[in-house]
């Protein structure tokens, strides 16, 4: 089916737009949405209830919207109605005042949100077997729309009001919807193979298979301390925004990098060893996040950020895209997304109170979440391991 909106754009730039709008959001609402919750009086254990309300409902509510739209076959129609939503509700946290009416409008807007990445992960992939575009060259202008966001959200937040935190968001997220609308409905009868034809048949019931995405997940979740109280952790040390800005763009950059040599990392790395970079790096990362103070190290620090996120990733979609058909793609992404906001969630409630006590214990929690994370993937190596199949580890 054509575009609703004609566009002279070929589509891996405009699904690269896509991902470009989606995380411009993502780059305002992450780093300074809990700052905006503590301008608003609420506290520290508020905010964590708060945070990890979406990343709970998510774990219901995407793989459902996911389903429906593989089912319906109509995967950007789909992003574009969700984001239309999700972008008028957001800016229900402009009236909303104290904390009853700030969770009622992250219950709203999270019942819709949840699935925009996992839909529009799948229709990169789709346009990946259209032999339209790569992934990580699509994706990565999520990550540079990320980082421009942030580096103007931290610049702008101190000359201006956190106000503009819910503003950002929710244009954004209309914007996207705009964009949505301009992309084609793809065919997507032929599952992404290996060399062996192992994604035959549909694995989502699989131990192995939900093993890993646990294993993911729990390097994914392991950002759940950072997303909610890294600025306020800087902050508290008498860090300007600016600063704050650079910290969380540093580790984007690394991320974009990964990225653009994704294709070629895939030749190298399977997807398990790419998870398992990523869940070395959190441990690393998690245990010496309050440990370092100086800017130069607190940036080497961050660095590992396109480890813990952009490897982690790259492995997950590329586990999934080998072992699931195309027909539902959408719905193993919006299940990848139900792990990750299971343990985004756990996580999320759980570093409020341990941030209250001392910081240093939210993020050594994040740590022991990455370092389960090997043990998992190092159980199902050795469950692999002498099996002749491509793809698998």
């Amino acid at each position: 089916m054509p575009p609703v909106f004609t566009a002279p754009l070929a589509l891996k730039r405009r699904v690269g737009l896509l991902f470009a709008l989606q995380f411009f959001a993502q780059g305002v609402f992450l780093p300074f949405f809990g700052i905006f919750l503590s301008d608003k009086g609420m506290g520290d254990a508020e905010i964590g209830i708060i945070l990890a309300t979406p990343m709970a409902i998510r774990i219901v509510s995407g793989p459902i919207v996911a389903a429906i739209a593989d089912m319906l076959g109509r995967r950007s129609a789909a992003i574009s109605i969700i984001c239309a939503i999700s972008g008028m509700i957001f800016a229900g946290f402009l009236f909303a005042d104290g904390f009853v009416q700030i969770l009622t409008v992250m219950i709203a807007m999270a019942i819709t949100n949840a699935a925009i990445i996992p839909l529009s992960d799948a229709y990169a992939m789709d346009t990946v077997r259209a032999g339209q575009g790569d992934y990580g060259r699509m994706r990565l202008w999520g990550s540079v729309s990320f980082m421009i966001a942030t580096l103007a959200g931290g610049a702008v937040l101190e000359a201006t009001s956190s106000t503009l935190v819910p503003v950002t968001v929710s244009v954004s997220l209309l914007a996207c919807s705009l964009m949505a609308l301009m992309l084609p409905e793809l065919a997507r009868e032929t599952p992404l193979e290996a060399d062996g034809g192992i994604a035959a048949a549909p694995r989502l019931r699989d131990i192995g298979f939900l093993v890993v995405l646990l294993a993911a997940a729990l390097v994914q979740g392991s950002h759940a301390a950072y997303y909610g109280f890294g600025s306020l952790y800087w902050r508290g040390l008498g860090i300007g925004g600016t600063m704050i800005g650079f910290f969380w763009v540093i580790g984007v950059v690394v991320e974009v990098v990964l990225f653009l040599l994704a294709s070629r990392l895939g030749m190298r790395l399977p997807p398990l060893a790419m998870i398992a970079v990523g869940a070395l790096a959190g441990v690393v990362r998690w245990s010496l996040f309050t440990v370092v103070h100086d800017p130069v190290a607190v940036l080497a620090v961050q660095s590992l950020h396109g480890f813990t996120f952009g490897a982690t990733h790259l492995g997950l979609v590329g586990f999934i895209a080998s072992r699931i058909p195309a027909r539902r793609a959408a719905t193993a992404q919006g299940l990848g997304g139900t792990f990750v906001g299971l343990v985004t969630a756990s996580g999320t409630l759980v570093s409020g109170p341990l941030y209250s006590i001392d910081p240093a214990y939210a993020f050594w929690a994040m740590a022991a979440c990455c370092a389960l994370s090997l043990a998992l993937l190092a159980l199902i190596a050795l469950r692999f391991a002498g099996r002749k199949t491509q793809g698998e580890v």
